[in-house]
């Protein structure tokens, strides 16, 4: 799928948001500033989250709730969180391993991260969503289901 612009990026993750089950692993490939974010974004606006959703660069991993009142036409009313992971700036298993994200993986919650092959993660995801940067705001999105 192609998109032009960030809003067109969000409404495909919106689209998947209302597929999923929870207890997925989601991998997002691409680029630095490809719109990995920019699409979590939209699966959790579509999820019925209201708080601001940001790149976890810097903090790694950020967690949203997803509260009661989901939006209509959801698949499963019974996701509660959202983990947003970013291994880009981990360097050693050991890191890794501190974030506990097989602990994360449950029936309640989407699992979501960027950087997948940064270290060895022991998740294999369930569906792999990649995104190329087309120049300007445009780009090409991939997702792939195990």
């Amino acid at each position: 799928m192609i998109t032009n612009n960030a809003a067109e990026t969000q409404a495909i993750a919106a689209d998947l948001a209302r597929t999923l089950h929870g207890g997925e692993v989601i991998a997002l490939i691409g680029d630095l500033g490809a719109g990995k974010t920019t699409f979590v974004q939209g699966l959790a606006l579509a999820l019925g989250v209201t708080d601001r959703v940001k790149s976890p660069t810097f903090s790694v991993m950020n967690e949203y709730q997803v509260p009661d009142s989901r939006s209509p036409g959801l698949v499963n009313h019974k996701i509660s969180r959202i983990i947003h992971v970013d291994l880009y700036r981990l360097q050693t298993d050991a890191e890794l391993t501190a974030l506990s994200l097989a602990d994360e993986r449950r029936a309640d919650t989407i699992l979501l991260i960027e950087w997948p092959n940064a270290v060895s993660v022991d998740l294999a995801p369930d569906i792999t969503v990649t995104i190329n940067h087309l120049g300007e705001d445009a780009r090409e999105i991939t997702i792939a289901t195990k």
